[in-house]
């Protein structure tokens, strides 16, 4: 059954039970199961065993055996789940610090007008890309007051929180997105670093380039989003929690973790999950210099974050675990052979799999609320549709990505979208309801981009496809903008001439 159709039928069936049950776990383990089944040939006991074999061999180091001495050549899949933890241990620490609050108010004294304010919300999301998670909780808890200050409505500050997230963690090569996709290519990969392909795709990742952009350009455009409220009711925008930390304990170790995995990058001959591995530790250390001798923790108190911060990434660490289960499964009946061949069978439609796989991903991610799922089962499939670092293989790689990103920022049963509601305090499906729209253009944009970069294989000619559409939404929420506040302005006139 190795290379035939069979070979698929697993992903079929976790795709499916995704789509069904909205369970990410179900659906991972339904279509590891299947696969395990097929591979023993229906015996329920030696499936069970080749299971979590596989899943021990996919969650180790990369080794090699030569003449019976094993050596590690990389971190593989262990140095991705190690980072995963430092960076919820990183998370935790410099939220005990203090250092958020303090940088919040920070920015609270320096912020003069609405527009700075939006644009500070954004800068700060995207400055903040080690982890969604912590993204979302930091860019709410620091910039909530201020936007209440200056008017912005919460919905509106959700929506530029959730999507600033998702976005930047997908986009940045040493954020915890990162590791997990370059993990998901590796298994579908036969040759290159895995690493290098996921750079690749950055240059083609439309959707969240392209929410980037929208989030920047609508203060600096003077343009509301559709659906959102300019103004909200008033609240209280002061911070008056006594502050022992400083901004700078989050400054810092931000700083610290960027520059130590570009550093290790650019001068060492370290697999990227050593570099990433490394940087976290280094910045977990400095962390224990910063803040204990300040007194800004005890040791007890270390310890209990570092606690903390393993529990926070345990279901990540789960789903990750669970998909690299299904792509080995898959890659023990030679997945990629057939869809190699499917793909070369398929003449030049196989130009359209870009923009179909993110159609795929759009759907997928949106019915289960999950992007690291989305693109642990879709990942591989899309690295084996064809030769390593061609440009239908990066487009498609891309495609799942951008489509993983959507779903994830509107699904109502997102993490992303409950957590940014949470965090900003206003009512979920409202929010949900606003940030639709917007959201649906730009993927609308970003499928064209697709469409047309696989037709003609030249990604530049994709992007100016994108780039004229984008330009055209601006122009016509800059129109819209000055339709509404004329009607405004009159309005206003017709009732003070009613008055006098």
């Amino acid at each position: 059954m190795e290379g035939t159709f069979w070979a698929i039928v697993p992903t079929i069936v976790a795709v499916l039970a995704a789509l069904i049950t909205k369970e990410v776990f179900v659906a991972l383990i339904l279509g590891s199961l299947t696969g395990v089944l097929i591979i023993s040939g229906g015996n329920p006991i030696s499936a069970f065993g080749e299971l979590f074999s596989i899943m021990a061999d996919k969650v180790g180091a990369d080794l090699s055996i030569i003449d019976n001495d094993i050596a590690v050549i990389g971190l593989g899949n262990a140095g991705v789940l190690i980072f995963i933890v430092e960076l919820g241990i990183i998370v935790a620490l410099m939220n005990k610090s203090g250092g958020i609050e303090a940088f919040g108010k920070a920015l609270m004294h320096r912020i003069k007008n609405t527009k700075s304010a939006l644009l500070a919300t954004t800068g700060l999301g995207c400055m903040l890309f080690m982890d969604d998670y912590f993204d979302r909780l930091a860019v709410g808890t620091i910039m909530r007051p201020i936007a209440d200050k200056h008017g912005i409505s919460r919905t509106r500050l959700a929506y530029i929180i959730g999507s600033a997230s998702v976005s930047i963690c997908i986009l940045v090569p040493i954020s915890s997105w990162a590791s997990a996709i370059t993990g998901n290519i590796g298994e579908g990969l036969l040759q290159g670093d895995p690493f290098e392909l996921y750079l690749e795709t950055l240059l083609c990742n439309f959707y969240p380039i392209l929410t980037l952009a929208f989030l920047f350009l609508s203060p600096v455009s003077d343009i509301t989003p559709i659906g959102m409220k300019n103004r909200s009711e008033p609240f209280q925008a002061e911070i008056t929690t006594k502050l022992k930390g400083r901004a700078i304990d989050l400054v810092l170790p931000t700083a610290t973790l960027a520059l130590s995995s570009i550093a290790l990058m650019t001068f060492t001959s370290f697999t990227s999950e050593t570099t990433l591995v490394m940087s976290g530790a280094f910045t977990i250390l400095l962390c224990f210099a910063l803040y204990l001798p300040r007194k800004l923790m005890s040791v007890k108190e270390f310890t209990t974050c570092m606690g903390e911060g393993f529990r926070s990434v345990g279901e990540i660490m789960m789903i990750l675990v669970f998909a690299w289960t299904l792509t080995g499964v898959c890659e023990r009946l030679e997945i990629a052979s057939f869809i190699r061949e499917l793909a070369q069978g398929a003449g030049s439609a196989r130009s359209l799999l870009p923009a179909i796989l993110f159609a795929v991903a759009m759907v997928t991610a949106f019915s289960t609320g999950t992007a690291w799922g989305t693109f642990g089962m879709l990942v591989p499939l899309a690295v084996s549709m064809f030769d390593a670092f061609s440009i239908l293989q990066i487009l498609c790689i891309a495609a799942v990505l951008s489509g993983s990103v959507f779903g994830n920022q509107v699904s109502p049963i997102s993490d992303s979208t409950l957590l940014a509601s949470s965090v900003c305090q206003c009512e979920h499906m409202p929010f949900i309801k606003a940030q639709l729209p917007n959201a649906m253009i730009i993927a609308a944009i970003s499928f064209v981009g697709f469409l047309i970069s696989g037709i003609t294989q030249r990604i530049w000619i994709g992007w100016i496809a994108v780039s004229v559409l984008f330009v055209g939404l601006i122009a016509i929420l800059k129109v819209k903008k000055r339709i509404q506040v004329h009607k405004m302005h009159s309005l206003q006139a017709s009732v003070k001439a009613k008055t006098k």
